[in-house]
């Protein structure tokens, strides 16, 4: 008569537990990571717009005084440029390599969008196919206003 125990069984329980929570660990360092970078670009987005609202077209506004109401006009390439020397100066093409920056200006509104592809700590090393990372983006509409007496 052969005796049945249950030798090992905990063994294999607490496998698949370690298993288990190695992957949650992996899924929220990753998750993590995706959040703090789109936070970084969406604030990035942020200053490089109001950067840009602030390049008005001084020649329009002393020909034509200021606007009763609504934005101010834009000069759309110092808008655009002061956009760009935002992001050179906070540091954010160095920190995202694989960084796109597109800027578009209208008379009155700066709009700055940013692309960029983030490597996720873990999974990137442990899985081949996923060495392009994630693409993040963010974007950002300023103008600056009048507000009327």
């Amino acid at each position: 008569m052969s005796r049945r125990t249950d030798d090992g069984s905990v063994l294999i329980l607490i496998l698949g537990l370690v298993v288990l929570a190695a992957l949650f660990v992996t899924v929220v360092i990753d998750v993590s990571t995706l959040y703090l970078e789109r936070r970084t670009l969406i604030a990035a987005a942020d200053g490089a717009a109001l950067a840009g609202a602030q390049a008005v077209d001084r020649a329009t506004i002393y020909e034509n005084g200021l606007p009763s109401s609504g934005p101010l006009p834009l000069e759309a390439d110092a808008a655009a440029v002061a956009a760009r020397e935002y992001l050179v100066a906070h540091g954010i093409e160095r920190d995202f390599p694989r960084l796109t920056v597109t800027i578009d200006t209208t008379e009155t509104t700066i709009q700055v969008q940013l692309r960029a592809q983030v490597a996720l700590p873990v999974t990137n090393g442990v899985t081949p196919g996923a060495s392009d990372g994630v693409t993040v983006a963010a974007s950002a509409t300023a103008r600056t206003p009048v507000i009327p007496n």
